[in-house]
């Protein structure tokens, strides 16, 4: 046998060993995991939080802030003492309006899905 024959015949034994090692699999199989779970995650999201809530509620919240707003700047255009009372009071009305426009956009689209699902 010559040199070469050996060394052919190392390469193909370390070839072999290489292909039946219990580790490489393992890091194989791991990677894979690790690769799948990473795309199944999903990035943190506030908008698709927001989608998620019930349009009544979003309306409640957007009247609340919008009411807020209201208050905050209606002593600059009314000098009363009402002033903070009618903020209070604008408060309240926009959420109500906010509720009741968000139930009826809520009642809309179950309306819809009842009628499209046949």
């Amino acid at each position: 046998m010559g040199n070469d024959d050996v060394e052919r015949l190392k390469r193909l034994r370390d070839q072999q060993l290489k292909a039946r090692d219990p580790h490489k699999k393992q890091q194989k199989l791991q990677h894979g995991i690790s690769v799948r779970y990473k795309k199944s995650r999903e990035p943190f999201s506030l908008i698709k939080i927001w989608k998620e809530v019930e349009k009544k509620w979003r309306g409640l919240l957007i009247g609340g802030f919008l009411g807020f707003v209201v208050m905050i700047f209606l002593p600059n255009f009314i000098d009363s003492a009402w002033a903070g009372m009618i903020g209070v009071g604008a408060i309240l009305f926009l959420m109500l309006i906010g509720l009741a426009i968000g139930q009826a956009a809520d009642a809309r689209d179950e309306l819809h899905d009842l009628v499209h699902k046949r």
